[in-house]
Parts: structure tokens; sequence; C-alpha cells
């Protein structure tokens, strides 16, 4: 089996990101990928709302536990209202995160067409990611936030060796694990769905298939998260950069908008009413995320060259799984005589 090469895996994706944005460039492919990056980057009483300043700041505030006795139900509706809100956009980030790897893999922009054929494997992404993180919590709370909680309650005003002992079992024991967890989570996202892409299998087998290679190849892939660190790094110092510009861009027409907005609302005599407050949190959330959506397509070289790094390294230690060309140039011709 063919070992991985991570620093010779860096010409290769720079050359697909190239490819897949530029030759030829097709705007209508940059705002596709945009928008999968952005969701795949993948929680009736009497109200007295009355003014800040006639409110009392010496009183005391409600006691908590008699306030969600009082409003238990809408509490528990609002919680199962964002749970299912989180799972689906959850899901959704699966499924366009395997949207991505086919758009890269295939230099496309499309999105129905693919979503169709991969959701399935999306949602057995989906299915581990839930279970994964239900069960790093659980050792969380069980190795760290039961002892903590245990002893600074129990122990109440002594016990002060006990508390510091405490706390250190938590930062020895907490990081490693957190450690652990995003680097499990980073070897899924970045080798195992391809795996699963190419042979469309789900993400049990496409375990079965990474573990192997991740063994063979230890030392290129402790190289491989070291390297990651600092593509991320200039990744992000990339994305600050486009951030500002954008920001500098958008600069003028916000304040136009903004201004124009300010003289219609001293014209109208405008006062913060309900129906005032909700107008100008849904334009602003509006705004935020046509922000955000532009930021993503402003940011595709970044996204596609990341991307396409750990789709040339997988391919590298297996032949069978190689999705990302390994693009040579061309014979120099030879000279005349």
């Amino acid at each position: 089996m063919p070992g991985m090469n991570v620093g010779g895996a860096i010409a290769p994706a720079f050359q697909h990101m190239v490819k897949v944005l530029f030759r030829p460039f097709e705007l209508k492919k940059w705002l596709a990928l945009g928008f999968i990056t952005a969701l795949a980057s993948g929680s009736g009483g009497n109200y007295n709302f009355g003014n800040w300043s006639d409110y009392d700041h010496g009183a005391r505030f409600p006691d908590v536990a008699s306030w969600v006795a009082q409003y238990w139900p809408l509490l528990a509706i609002g919680l199962l209202f964002l749970i299912v809100l989180s799972l689906i956009f959850a899901w959704l980030a699966s499924v366009f995160h395997m949207i991505y790897i086919d758009d890269i893999t295939r230099s496309s922009g499309a999105i129905r067409e693919p979503f169709a054929r991969l959701k399935g494997l999306g949602t057995s992404y989906f299915l581990w990611r839930l279970v994964f993180g239900i069960a790093v919590t659980l050792l969380l709370g069980v190795l760290i936030a039961l002892p903590l909680v245990a002893v600074f309650v129990l122990a109440r005003g002594d016990g002060a060796g006990l508390k510091i002992a405490a706390v250190i079992w938590a930062v020895l024991v907490g990081i490693p694990l957190v450690i652990l967890a995003a680097v499990i989570d980073l070897f899924a996202r970045d080798f195992v769905t391809p795996a699963m892409y190419v042979r469309n299998v789900g993400v049990m087998e496409g375990w079965r298939t990474v573990l192997p290679i991740l063994r063979a190849n230890a030392g290129q892939v402790v190289l491989y998260i070291l390297l990651l660190i600092a593509i991320s790094i200039g990744i992000g110092l990339f994305g600050l950069a486009v951030f500002v510009a954008a920001a500098l861009v958008l600069a003028i027409p916000v304040g136009l908008v903004g201004a124009l907005g300010y003289l219609v609302w001293q014209a109208a005599h405008l006062t913060w009413t309900w129906p005032v407050i909700a107008v100008a949190i849904g334009l602003g959330v509006v705004v935020l995320l046509g922000f955000v959506y532009l930021l993503e397509c402003a940011t595709q070289p970044a996204e596609v060259f990341r991307r396409s790094f750990s789709l040339v390294v997988l391919g590298q230690a297996d032949p069978s799984l190689v999705t990302v060309p390994t693009y040579t140039p061309p014979p120099a011709s030879a000279p005349q005589p």
C-alpha cells in the first residue's frame, strides 16, 4: 500500500483548487459552493416590558424556581423546538458536507442532484456525529462535571485541598479527552467521509476502511495534524482579510441604508413597539446572513484548497480512494538539434 506524503499533497491540492475555481471562472459555481459551505459549516402570561429607566435596579430578581414552575410548558416547548431545529441543521450540515466533497471532486456547483444521491451517506454521517457527540458529552459529564459538582457542592466552605485536587483532575483529564475527541472528529470529517463517498458505504464501513491507513501512516498522520494547524491559521488570516475588505466595501451602502432608515424613523415618529422590534431584528438577521454568505463565497479558494488537501492525502495512501488527481506538468519538448 502506498504511503502518505503530506508535504507532497500541498501542490496537487492547490492545483486542483485553481482548476475548480478559475479554469474556467464561473460565478454560479462560486455562489453554489458558498451556499454549500455555509450550510456545511454546520439552539400566555402578563409580561411587563416597561421602560428600563422605570425599572427598580435595587429590586431582587424573581425566584428562578418559581418562574420556571410557572412557565415550564412554554420553556419545554421552546427547548424542544430548539433541539429539533438544531438536529435539522446538523443533518443538513452532514448532507452538505458530502455534497461539497462531490462538487470538489467533479469540479461542479450542483446541489439538487447530489443532494438526492448523497443524503443517505449524509444521514449515516449525521447519526455517527450525534452518537459520538452524546457519548463525549456523557463522558465529560461523568469524569469532569460530576466530580466538580460533588466536591464544590458537598464540601461547601471546607476541603480546600480536595477542591484543588478536583480542579487539577478536571484539567488533566478534561483537556486530553477534548483533544482526543477533536482528533477523532477531524479524522471522520477529513478521511472517513471521503471513503464513504468513494465506496458508497456507511460510516462504520468508512471507519473500517480508514483505520488501517491511519495505523500504517502514524508519523504522517501526526504531521498532517500539525500542518493542518498551520494551514488553518493561514486560512483564518485570509478570512480575516476578506472580512475587513468586505466590511469596508459594504460600509458605505449599509451606512446609507441606515441613514435612510433613521430619517424614515424620525419622519414617521416611530417608537420601539414589538412590531418595530420584530422588523428590525428580521432585517438585522437578513443582513447578517447575507454578509456571512458573501464571506463564504469570497473565501472559496481557501475552502476548496483545505478540502482538496485532505482528499489528496487520503488518495496517496490508497489509490482506490483517489478523488482529486495528482496534476503533473506536461513533459518539456525535447530540444531540437
